[in-house]
């Protein structure tokens, strides 16, 4: 077995284990041919290991049902690349390195190297229902030309996981899909095959598109502050610009600080002042005259913008220098 979950060694004799589910959790036996089953049951709670070669996949289940709060250590005895995901249930996964995955409604796929425990933490009196899947490396290196994320997943030598993606309705459909097959021999392998190919595509697919949709944002907001630069005095309307760039204006503002640390409004402001202060030193206009310029119809308005921002009222800033 590659990947060995257990019991702190501090519950291992409070436990007894068997290769059979008893008939109150039968309904969670896999229906797969060569099944492997590790049932443990004692004052802790419920642990319910189950995995299956299929092909050039290894699939797999667990059931956790615990009595007190405890933690699960994963091993590995090779490198390993799996994809992770909650059937139900909110865990979390914390790597060697201390980083912290929430598990919840969520799948990802991850490079597990051996010599490494990586820890899941469960809580008294909750169920957590988790799949796994290991897919053919061949598969994944075929695919690694269309899906960059893949690329970097196959050339790691280290601690790694891809992206998260949303654990839904269509991944849970392909999942009950694979468990509810009945037809024997070759048309199961088949089935089987192509399951498994289109869960680890989906998302593959889901990420790559997630990816791009970020790419996409990270462009209009540089585009959106470069529009400010050139021209700070024209009016902005953050939630019609959002509506232009088809997002929330939440979002169009999360992702604005996230480049300039600063708000849409504040960040205007802020081009305007150092627009006013160039206009106030190469120019003799007025001061109402640069306060229309750089946007504001109101120039006492602007004086008290501008005194706030630099500490100076703007005929102070001109004198000064």
């Amino acid at each position: 077995m590659p990947m060995m979950f257990q019991l702190p060694e501090a519950l291992v004799n409070q436990v007894s284990t068997t290769t059979l589910i008893p008939l109150r959790h039968k309904k969670l036996q896999l229906p797969f041919d060569d099944l492997s089953i590790i049932y443990t049951h004692g004052a802790p709670g419920t642990f319910i290991h189950q995995y299956v070669q299929i092909n050039d996949y290894l699939y797999g289940e667990h059931y956790f049902e615990p009595l007190v709060n405890t933690e699960i250590h994963i091993t590995v005895t090779a490198p390993i690349l799996v994809l992770f995901g909650m059937l139900s249930g909110d865990l979390t996964l914390r790597y060697p390195d201390g980083r912290i995955f929430p598990q919840s409604n969520k799948r990802g796929m991850h490079y597990l190297k051996p010599g490494a425990i990586y820890v899941i933490y469960l809580f008294a009196g909750q169920k957590y229902h988790s799949v796994y899947i290991s897919p053919s490396t061949v598969l994944l290196t075929g695919l690694a030309g269309s899906y960059p994320h893949l690329l970097q997943l196959l050339k790691a030598d280290t601690l790694f996981v891809l992206p998260y993606s949303k654990f839904g309705k269509k991944a849970h459909k392909e999942i009950q899909n694979l468990k509810n097959w009945v037809i024997p021999g070759q048309a199961s392998v088949l089935y089987y095959n192509s399951r498994l190919s289109d869960f680890i595509l989906s998302y593959l697919e889901e990420i790559h598109r997630d990816n791009h949709i970020t790419s996409v944002i990270i462009i209009q907001i540089e585009e959106f502050i470069a529009l400010i630069q050139q021209f700070p005095e024209k009016p902005i309307n953050v939630i019609e610009q959002a509506q232009r760039m088809g997002m929330t204006p939440r979002a169009l503002e999360n992702a604005f600080k996230s480049k300039k640390g600063i708000t849409v409004l504040l960040f205007v402001q802020q081009q305007r002042i150092e627009k006013a202060k160039l206009l106030l030193l190469s120019s003799d206009d007025s001061i109402s005259e640069i306060s229309f310029e750089v946007g504001y119809t109101d120039h006492s308005y602007f004086s008290r913008v501008f005194k706030r921002t630099t500490g100076k009222t703007p005929h102070e800033f001109r004198k000064d220098n």
